[in-house]
């Protein structure tokens, strides 16, 4: 066998092999099942029957027997006592006659002067009350106003200010100040005196709504006095910037 054709026939050799696993791979082949294990048997329970309950017998109540109340006998009557009896009134007894006889009067008292009685001591203290004196007049001069402001004031109508010499701008003291109202209830007058520094405050009123609307006049006066007045009206409202409740005045103090 030559060469070539070994190889052919090892060739058909393997082809033919390949066929014959072929075919028997595709038979089928019958299955033997696998016997599954005996299971054991569960045992049948009976259940055992529960007896029934037996039912209490009530047991017997003695019930007490009503025994009744024995009715009270009958309640003796009151007897009264006996009043005691009245005791006889005793009967006047006769005053038994005497002779004695009758004093005489006392004779009348002769007039005896009636005491003198005791003075009562009159209370003085031992502390003198010193009695202050008067102001001095307002000095006599020519006043004259030298300037007017006014303010705001919610509590108060007033009148403030000073009065000086012209010749050496130094304050007057004693100088009264009067003011007057044109209506009933601050008609017045209301016055003041200066200090040593010159400066005076007349208090008119607490600011009511019935002052709003009266006009006051402020001058100066006393004896041996020239001077000029001046007016202005008062309003309640004391938020508004051109209301008047404190007029300030000041003066100057010429020679006559």
């Amino acid at each position: 066998m030559t060469k070539i054709n070994r190889k052919r026939w090892l060739v058909a050799l393997t082809v033919l092999i390949v066929a014959t696993l072929a075919c028997a791979t595709n038979t089928p082949v019958a299955q033997i099942a696998t016997p599954r294990p005996t299971r054991t048997p569960i045992s049948t329970f009976t259940p055992t029957p529960i007896p029934p309950t037996p039912t209490p017998r009530p047991t017997d109540t003695n019930t007490p027997i009503f025994t009744p109340t024995p009715i009270p006998t009958d309640t003796p009557v009151f007897t009264a006592t006996p009043l005691p009896s009245a005791t006889p009134v005793p009967t006047d007894t006769p005053v038994p006659a005497t002779n004695t006889p009758i004093p005489p009067a006392a004779p009348p008292p002769t007039n005896t002067p009636a005491p003198t009685p005791t003075p009562v001591p009159v209370a003085n203290s031992v502390v003198a009350t010193p009695t202050n004196p008067p102001d001095p007049d307002t000095p006599p001069g020519d006043y004259k106003l030298d300037n007017e402001e006014f303010d705001n004031n919610c509590a108060h109508v007033a009148a403030i200010g000073r009065v000086i010499n012209r010749s050496g701008d130094d304050p007057v003291q004693y100088v009264t100040i009067e003011v007057t109202g044109d209506e009933d209830g601050f008609k017045g007058p209301y016055t003041a005196k200066t200090d040593k520094d010159g400066y005076y405050t007349v208090v008119i009123s607490v600011l009511t709504e019935e002052i709003d609307g009266v006009e006051f006049k402020a001058k100066i006066i006393g004896p041996n006095v020239k001077t000029e007045s001046y007016k202005w009206e008062v309003s309640d409202d004391c938020h508004d910037g051109d209301a008047i409740q404190i007029m300030e005045l000041e003066w100057e103090r010429r020679d006559l």
